[in-house]
């Protein structure tokens, strides 16, 4: 279950000059301005406008932003023009592109990889596949000869890439032996190398 929502968080409190509205008490109005952000898990994502309360340090009245009196609200859009955007409120952007960043490194390492194990291919070296559709498989090294590689393919396939591990334990068919170039590996139209696993 995905915990989201708004959040808001005291970033600024100043007095007012002004005069309570309900006790009339001078200079007793306390400003308080808070940034609101969206959440996930309780992560700040960004920032998503000010509000702001005021507080008669008298009577304790609290008035919203819509209830206060006009000299009150043009303090309170005073003090909230000059309250700064917390940094922190971005935190979940920050993660966020951290992780956009990190899978976009792993996926160039491992393209980095295959290139280099495809023009050294070695017996049973399993070479994990996409094929059309976005359906994957595997297909096993049997020999290699020369630049030409020799693969038994699995005799079954899945639709998800995070699913291509269970399929290592699945029978691969020896009876069919088909043969590629090395070139036809690197670069096939109707399939491509994603990774490889040698024992």
């Amino acid at each position: 279950m995905i915990i989201y929502g708004m959040r808001a968080s005291l970033q600024k409190t100043e007095p007012l000059a002004d005069n309570c509205p309900n006790c009339n008490t001078s200079g007793s109005v306390q400003m308080n301005v808070f940034q609101r952000y969206a959440h996930i898990f309780w992560i700040p994502v960004f920032p998503i406008g000010k509000t702001g309360v005021s507080q008669c340090t008298s009577c304790q009245q609290i008035l919203k932003q819509k209830e206060m009196p006009a000299s009150i609200k043009l303090g309170y859009e005073n003090l909230k023009t000059h309250t700064k955007i917390p940094v922190w409120t971005f935190s979940g952007l920050l993660i966020i592109a951290l992780a956009i960043a990190g899978f976009a490194i792993a996926d160039k390492q491992k393209a980095s990889k295959v290139s280099k194990m495809l023009t050294s291919l070695h017996k049973d070296d399993v070479l994990e596949v996409k094929v059309k559709d976005d359906q994957y498989t595997l297909f096993k090294v049997d020999h290699v000869t020369g630049n030409l590689v020799y693969v038994a393919f699995n005799k079954f396939q899945t639709n998800m890439e995070s699913s291509i591990d269970d399929l290592k334990d699945k029978e691969f068919d020896n009876s069919v032996i088909k043969e590629f170039p090395v070139s036809q590996l690197i670069s096939n139209k109707d399939f491509e190398v994603i990774d490889i696993d040698r024992k």
